[in-house]
């Protein structure tokens, strides 16, 4: 059975629920990406005394983010055997980047 997505409308609930009640954040944008294509939910302000609203062009500092979105990348390679978690890092490299060792051994993806 497919995941259910949430509506545009109960997303929004979500993001009023975050910033007005529980002051999480001063404004949320959420993509999503499904079968009948991509939509945008927004809601707040750039920042705290700034009256501009936030859309899908807003620019967001993302912070350590970058890690989620690795780790997810790299467990849906795994699923589709594109890649293993043991496999050496070093086999996704450059030749001419030499990657140390752990303990004598390759350090693999797992690792990482």
């Amino acid at each position: 059975m497919p995941p259910t997505v949430l509506s545009n409308d109960e997303i929004r609930e979500v993001l009023i629920k975050r910033v007005d009640q529980q002051k999480q954040a001063v404004g949320i944008v959420v993509g999503v990406i499904e079968p009948a294509g991509r939509r945008i939910v927004a809601y707040g302000n750039l920042a705290n005394g700034d009256p501009r609203t936030l859309d899908g062009d807003t620019i967001f500092e993302i912070g350590s983010i970058t890690k989620v979105f690795t780790s997810l990348l790299l467990a849906d390679m795994v699923n589709h055997n594109e890649l293993a978690l043991d496999d050496p890092a070093a086999k996704y490299l450059p030749r001419n980047v030499r990657m140390p060792e752990r303990s004598g051994k390759p350090i693999t993806l797992l690792d990482l």
